[in-house]
């Protein structure tokens, strides 16, 4: 089994805090019903999920089958996922992408603003997860990166 995609993943996030009917998932997550239903099946089918008594729960699942779905290729790909989706949406989004020049004092300045940035989004989901529905959550994403080893990564591929 090789990850999951953003949307049976958003699933698993909602049933992992507490097991859920298929109404509180559609509220919880926002998905179509049909989505949300072929979703809920495959991921009984893979087993990752099960239904008892009307609820949806998670399934006991292998250590091994929890390294192939959080392991770096599955995050990976539900990142350019969810950044891709980022990218073409219209309305709504607040995206910043520039190639800056910055010495070194100035990035390691930056630096640690973006590690009290990932404290306080840490900190932020804690307070919050357990109130706010799966659906109305934001995805945020932050970085820097040097432009002439992502122009290498991009000629040699991977």
């Amino acid at each position: 089994m090789k990850g999951l995609s953003s949307l049976e993943r958003i699933i698993l996030e909602c049933v992992g805090v507490r097991p859920l009917t298929y109404e509180e998932i559609l509220r919880q997550t926002g998905l179509m019903e049909n989505v949300c239903f072929n979703l809920l099946q495959a991921l009984i089918i893979k087993g990752l999920l099960r239904s008892e008594a009307g609820h949806y729960k998670i399934s006991d699942i292998s250590p091994a089958t929890m390294e192939d779905l959080n392991g770096p290729e599955a995050r990976k790909a539900e990142s350019l996922e969810l950044i891709e989706a980022v990218l073409e949406q219209e309305s709504d989004r607040v995206f910043r992408f520039l190639k800056i020049a910055l010495d070194p004092r100035d990035e390691k300045i930056f630096l640690a603003m973006l590690s009290n940035v990932e404290s306080f989004l840490k900190d932020a989901h804690r307070r919050s997860q357990s109130t706010v529905p799966v659906k109305n959550r934001r995805v945020v994403f932050w970085g820097v990166g040097e432009v002439d080893r992502l122009l290498k990564q991009i000629m040699i591929g991977g």
